[in-house]
Formats: C-alpha cells, sequence, structure tokens
C-alpha cells in the first residue's frame, strides 16, 4: 500500500493562518495520503462552515474531538479553512429598516459607562446591551465587557446624537454624531467630533 503514496510528491495546505486550529495539520501532505483534521475550538452559539480546495465540505462530528474533516490529498496545492457566524446575531428581514450600532469597551471597577442623549428623541430611540468577555466574569476583578448602542429610527430626519463616556479612572470625552434616518427608517450615523474633559 505504501509503495505508491510513498513516492508521490507532497503538496502543501494553507490554512489561512489558522493551522494552530486545526489538529493533527501539517504544512504538506502526499498526494493521495488520507488527512484526518480535528477543529475543536467550538462555541455554543457559532455556526461554523468548512471549506476544503475552495469548496465547502460537509464535516463530520466527534464529542470528544470536534468537527472531522477527511479527504485524499490531491496532486496540487490546497486550502482549508473555516468560516465562523455567531447565530443569535440579529439579522435584518427584507425591507425592514436597519438599525444602527455603537460599540465601546469597558470593565467592571471604574470602566467607562456610556450614556447617549438624543437631540430630538422623535426620531431615534435606542436600547443599551451588555456582554462579558469572560464567562466566569463574576468570579474576576475588573471583568472587561463591550457595550453596544443600538439605535432604531422612529421617524425620517436629522438629529444629533451625544455619546457621553464617564469614568472615575479613565479619560471623560463625549462623542457626537449626526444621526440620519431616511423614509425607510433606516439610520446612519455620522462622528463629528469628539470633546474630552479633565
Amino acid at each position: 500500500m505504501c509503495l505508491s503514496a510513498c513516492g508521490a510528491a507532497k503538496y502543501n495546505v494553507d490554512y489561512g493562518g489558522k493551522k494552530s486550529q486545526f489538529e493533527n495539520a501539517r504544512d504538506s501532505y502526499r498526494a493521495g495520503a488520507r488527512v484526518k483534521l480535528y477543529y475543536g475550538i467550538i462555541a455554543t452559539d457559532t455556526d461554523y462552515s468548512f471549506y476544503v480546495d475552495g469548496k465547502r465540505f460537509n464535516a463530520g462530528y466527534d464529542e470528544s474531538k470536534g468537527y472531522i474533516i477527511e479527504f485524499i490529498m490531491p496532486e496540487h496545492d490546497i486550502t482549508v479553512s473555516v468560516e465562523s457566524r455567531n447565530s443569535m446575531e440579529y439579522i435584518p428581514e427584507e425591507n425592514e429598516a436597519v438599525k444602527y450600532t455603537l460599540k465601546y469597551d469597558s470593565f467592571d471597577g471604574g470602566g467607562p459607562s456610556y450614556t447617549p442623549e438624543i437631540e430630538d428623541p422623535s426620531l431615534l430611540d435606542y436600547d443599551i446591551e451588555k456582554k462579558y468577555y469572560s464567562e466566569n466574569h463574576a468570579e474576576e476583578d475588573g471583568s472587561s465587557f463591550a457595550v453596544s448602542i443600538v439605535f432604531t429610527g422612529l421617524a425620517s430626519g436629522s438629529t444629533t446624537v451625544t455619546v457621553k463616556a464617564r469614568s472615575p479612572v479613565g479619560i471623560n470625552y463625549d462623542e457626537i454624531y449626526r444621526a440620519d434616518i431616511d423614509d425607510n427608517l433606516n439610520v446612519n450615523m455620522t462622528l463629528l467630533e469628539t470633546k474630552e474633559y479633565d
């Protein structure tokens, strides 16, 4: 069985800079060799798509190893890649108004708070979402988290939005935006200036 495979030429595999994420990954394989990779970096709220040699690959799954990517090495260089998408991510329906999101970073114990002030609240509304980066944030000191301010159009027009960042241990500043809401209530925001305070 080794006569043909052992004498075959080797070809390279490009992992798109993510070789370390694939268990058993090698830089090259002989043509005709059986390649078996495992992808175990899996988040519960994420969908994964795998591609081998430019084509979508239907990966298997093992409870202890994760996704299994198994194929015969062709007689040319190939790419192996993975794409991930948060399955909890909000995707607007067709013809649904597009919201606008501003994202910031903060941390427990003195990190900045972010407060939006809308000059004309009849045109625009907002929600604030907070998400910790660590699952064990309750047991940690100074845990960092993301703050998302999601703006929703209420009526067409333009107004000014000021986001006030305030922290007892950091820089205090205002970000001033122009918010434009079109007739379909799609929101777009443009940063006009940033003012820092002592």
